[in-house]
């Protein structure tokens, strides 16, 4: 994509608005809060009480209604304490100008890293920094800089109260909500039209990081959820290896698959609210029918397993029952759990090297904002219509406008500069009557209350109601309406121009990362695959948690290479990288083929002698040899010639006998003789399945290397038989 096109398109992203609201409850107590502030101003007849107090209750506002995965007075309390506590550091080091920008950059670096917590973490790190500005720079000295804090830490009190408040809802309610949209991710795939559309994987992420916050003490009443997490897993499986053997079980196969959905559905909500919503009945007999009639054992373990399911939702809805549960052998890693601190700090320092997109990103984040600050402050006053001797408008649109991504970063520039100038046309126009206090307090409530439900639909909307509620909270503390709405739309442009010029000096583009994160998947599948095929060997032959570990592990990294893949889209940056878009697409697509063959792989490991497939073992030095060169080529050495596995796999199947077991799609076979098993020829199917998809797979990485490298065939070897 040209830069021109790059510009119009991210652009386009960044005024669109979402139809996308918070929870209303949530709102509702966080406008409480707010309203609580401003009427304590009233109270105490001191417009600065009130507006200070509000500006605590709105930010920290924010941060609750801000994705929460933990209990929501835990969060309140933890945004209360950082923005005061924040808010007095920045009045101690009012007047020492050099103290404050070290603190800001030293500040606005650790928000940055904070965002490898994901984006809701790293923007509550960036509210917090706000704490720090707001006092070091509005405040008249050290004193009056003192009292603003306190009145901030009054107004996050309201806040923490407010979330004090019935309706309280089930417990556990960040990790019900996560767990609920995996269920109906997991019944929209099983109600779908295509009924070979891979099993979306993106809603398992947020579902093991919700229920990973949870303390220790609290799991084991929290261990339904976990099962459910672990039904989820194999549920997920269950329905890739369901597919009809004859034209003829297709109806009763999609009205198979129409009940799981309904059933799912009934899950998650069933999760959702804490209260059991049970399936009718004749659901479960026209699933339990078309179980018994079919000879494949995909059906009744998918029947069972969504048995299993509802008893867990079922359990997830009183706690003691939970008690009684043993760790869902899925996933007894996560229920045992690592402290919190602990593995919070040790994801963080993976991310301590200038390679990692979220250093790079924390960097840009400390230059930006000092630079910003000095910036503003050397702005002034916009000749008297703003504040003078202050950067911090400049200094906070640039610290919430830049993120890690080029595409976010252009976008919210667009969205955050067209809607602070809207904003302060529609509070220049909403000052010219004549105001009481009262009436300027009530309408700044109202004021936030709009940016409170506007939060997640995106930046024009945002901060069109986000500098209205500004201006009318400076207007009522004595400041004029119209020079202010002006400065304010004017330092945000500043702002926004500024985190897209430093992006740009320094940039992270998610094209140059896709060949790094291409070559880091296919080394965890030279791990993998290798082991699943020599799982087959014999009954036990495969350690099933180290298979789920890497398992785990290829997953995230796909996640991490997606994203990029999607972020790449929007960059007009596609020559830095060895792929066209159109070649990425295809290299995403085929990544999921194999990582689909290796979860059916894994379902399908032996489990009776019968079910074993020995001769198999003797293409796993071959696939680990041609994974490992693959892996070589992504990373930008001499690319791999498609065709050789494949001619190494057909060898193999040859001598062994076992080329009867399949034909050309990949579909099981019966040899003439018989001697050729079901199972056999499943797995014999599946192997070549894996082996189209990785052939492919090279074909697109050979395809998309620029010219100087040239294909070369790796030597597979032949382990022998025996």
């Amino acid at each position: 994509m040209h830069w021109w096109s790059s510009l119009i398109t991210t652009g386009r992203e960044g005024l669109r608005v979402q139809r996308a609201f918070a929870a209303p409850v949530a709102i509702a107590r966080a406008v409480l809060g707010v309203l609580l502030a401003t009427a304590l101003g009233l109270l105490l007849d001191d417009p600065v009480a009130g507006a200070m107090a509000s500006v605590g209750a709105f930010i920290c506002g924010i941060g609750t209604l801000l994705n929460p995965l933990r209990h929501r007075v835990v969060n309140a309390l933890g945004m209360a304490a950082s923005f005061s506590a924040m808010s007095v550091l920045g009045a101690l080091v009012h007047g020492t100008v050099w103290l404050f920008l070290l603190l800001l950059a030293v500040a606005a670096f650790a928000a940055g890293l904070w965002r490898t917590l994901g984006i809701a973490p790293g923007i509550r790190g960036c509210l917090t920094v706000i704490g720090l500005m707001i006092t070091a720079d509005l405040a008249p000295d050290v004193r009056g800089g003192l009292l603003m804090a306190g009145w901030i830490a009054t107004g996050t009190g309201f806040i923490v109260v407010t979330q004090l408040l019935p309706p309280y809802g089930p417990r556990f309610a960040g990790q019900r909500r996560t767990l609920a949209a995996l269920y109906t991710s997991l019944a929209d795939t099983s109600g779908a039209a295509d009924s070979a559309a891979p099993v979306p994987y993106a809603p398992f992420t947020p579902a093991r990081q919700s229920l990973d916050l949870l303390p220790q003490f609290s799991r084991p009443a929290a261990a339904a959820m976990f099962g459910l997490l672990g039904e989820a897993e194999r549920i997920r499986r269950a329905l890739q290896t369901v597919r009809p053997r004859v034209p003829a079980e297709e109806a009763g196969y999609q009205e198979a698959r129409a009940s799981a959905a309904r059933i799912l559905g009934d899950i998650s909500r069933t999760v959702a609210t804490g209260r059991e919503h049970r399936s009718p009945g004749d659901v479960w007999t026209l699933l339990d029918a078309w179980a018994e009639a079919s000879t494949a054992p995909s059906p009744r373990d998918l029947t069972a397993r969504l048995r299993s399911a509802v008893q867990l939702a079922r359990r997830s809805a009183d706690d003691r029952l939970g008690d009684a549960l043993e760790p869902h052998t899925e996933v007894p890693g996560l229920y045992a759990g690592t402290p919190s601190v602990a593995h919070t700090a040790r994801r963080i320092r993976t991310q301590l090297h200038p390679q990692s997109p979220i250093f790079r990103h924390a960097v840009r984040l400390a230059v930006g904002v000092v630079v910003a600050e000095i910036i503003g402050r050397s702005i002034g006053g916009w000749h008297g219509l703003g504040i003078s001797a202050h950067g911090f408008w400049v200094a906070l649109t640039t610290m919430l406008v830049l993120f890690p991504e080029y595409g976010h970063t252009i976008a919210r520039g667009w969205g955050r500069a067209s809607g602070a100038v809207l904003g302060g046309l529609l509070a220049w126009v909403l000052s010219l009557p004549h105001w009481s206090p009262t009436g300027l307090a009530v309408v700044a409530v109202v004021l936030a209350a709009a940016a409170f439900l506007t939060l997640r639909t995106g930046q024009l909307m945002l901060n069109l109601w986000l500098t209205s509620w500004i201006v009318f909270l400076i207007h009522h503390v004595g400041g004029l309406p119209g020079p202010t709405a002006w400065a304010r739309a004017a330092d945000t442009v500043v702002g926004a121009a500024l985190a897209v010029l430093i992006f740009l000096l320094w940039p992270t583009w998610s094209t140059r990362t896709l060949p790094g994160l291409l070559a880091e998947w296919l080394r965890v599948q030279d791990r993998l695959l290798p082991q699943l095929l020599t799982g087959y060997a014999d009954v036990g032959a495969a350690d099933p948690a180290a298979l789920d570990t890497l398992r785990a592990r290829s997953r995230q990294v796909r996640e991490h290479l997606n994203a990029a893949a999607k972020q790449s889209h929007a960059e007009p940056a596609e020559h830095r990288g060895p792929w066209s878009t159109a070649q990425m697409d295809q290299i995403t697509t085929e990544v999921s083929r194999v990582a689909g063959c290796a979860t059916l792989l894994r379902e399908h490991l032996p489990r009776t002698a019968q079910d074993t497939v020995p001769e198999l073992t003797e293409l796993a030095d071959p696939l680990h040899e041609h994974l490992a060169a693959l892996a070589r080529a992504a990373a930008g050495a001499e690319t791999v010639a498609p065709g050789a596995l494949r001619s190494v796999f057909d060898s193999c199947t040859a001598r062994s006998g076992l080329s009867t077991a399949y034909v050309g799609t990949g579909a099981p076979a019966t040899a003439a003789d018989g001697s050729i098993s079901t199972s056999t020829s499943r797995a014999v199917a599946l192997s070549s399945a894996t082996v189209d998809a990785l052939e492919a797979l090279t074909a697109t990485v050979a395809s998309g290397h620029r010219h100087g490298h040239h294909a070369a065939a790796p030597k597979l070897a032949r382990r022998p038989r025996g």
